[in-house]
């Protein structure tokens, strides 16, 4: 526990910052390409494909996420060398995932090629596995991810963003400790053995309150100045609501986590953080809410 406090208390101000402050969001476009990436990488060495026989496959992917996120930002205006979209922020009801799709036949494409030869470097089945693991990898995390930068392009994007984070975060952080405290009754050993209904209570308990407060001082002006003018327009009820879906989807997310994480037989998909694991650890929740939300909040808004 307490290098997890001092992970946050040395790394959270920094993310905040990055995040929300306007004057460097080119700082800000590179912390998410970093998570993603990161988190990629992650996936990479727990399924074994990070060894020098697959580096092709990995160097590839990592190539496609930083073209993905580029054009998804950006559209087509990248191709006439104009990246103004990546050093402002601008309002837009079109973004270019698209382009990121065709990103994905592409990059299939091109892992083809780079495994048809050399086939006495790996197996087969290696092979597949490389090949699965980069497609999973740019659909789930890099597209996931990328809806962070998509949504803060939004009229109320960094209220949206400092919403999600919140219901995902405090989910995780209310499984825990109310599972650590009461938790008996399993929800699934093959998944995560340490999960338990009483703990998937407890998300709720720690998110519900959360999003009421929260609702309680953006509706009354008590965070424009760090989130801006343009409030967003819920109702209360509303709000419960979204909480509700978006702690289940946080939920999902640490879930599927588990579940990977079980399958390469690993505890953390890293060590960089003491105490919280790797950057897939932290955004585990984020990756499968940041989407959902985004077309949520594009319908609603």
């Amino acid at each position: 526990m307490k290098k997890r406090l001092i992970s946050v208390a040395v790394t959270l101000p920094l993310f905040i910052i990055i995040l929300l402050y306007d004057k460097v969001i080119s700082l800000f476009h590179l912390l998410i390409l970093s998570i993603s990436i990161f988190s990629a990488s992650e996936i990479f060495y727990m399924a074994k494909v990070h060894r020098q026989k697959n580096l092709r496959t990995v160097v590839a992917t990592m190539i496609a996420m930083v073209l993905g996120y580029v054009i998804t930002i950006c559209g087509v205006k990248v191709f006439k060398g104009d990246f103004s979209a990546l050093y402002k922020i601008i309002e837009t009801k079109n973004p270019s995932m698209d382009l990121s799709l065709v990103m994905v036949f592409a990059l299939i494409a091109a892992l083809f090629i780079i495994n048809i030869f050399k086939v006495n470097v790996s197996t087969f089945e290696e092979k597949g596995r490389a090949i699965l693991t980069a497609v999973f990898c740019f659909i789930y995390v890099g597209l996931g991810v990328w809806h962070i930068s998509l949504m803060r392009f939004m009229p109320s994007g960094k209220y949206y963003i400092v919403f999600i984070l919140l219901c995902a975060w405090l989910s995780d952080t209310g499984g825990y400790v109310v599972g650590r405290k009461i938790g008996k009754h399993k929800l699934s050993n093959s998944a995560s053995p340490n999960k338990s209904y009483e703990g998937l209570i407890g998300m709720f308990i720690f998110t519900i309150p959360t999003g009421i407060l929260y609702y309680y001082l953006y509706s009354n002006g008590y965070l424009t100045t760090v989130l801006g003018k343009n409030i967003p327009h819920f109702t209360l009820p509303q709000i419960i609501l979204l909480t509700s879906i978006f702690t289940l989807t946080g939920f999902l997310g640490d879930m599927g986590e588990s579940l990977i994480k079980r399958m390469y037989d690993t505890k953390d998909s890293s060590k960089l953080f003491p105490g919280h694991g790797g950057v897939f650890d932290i955004f585990d929740s984020v990756i499968l809410t940041a989407p959902i939300s985004y077309y949520i909040f594009l319908l609603l808004q």
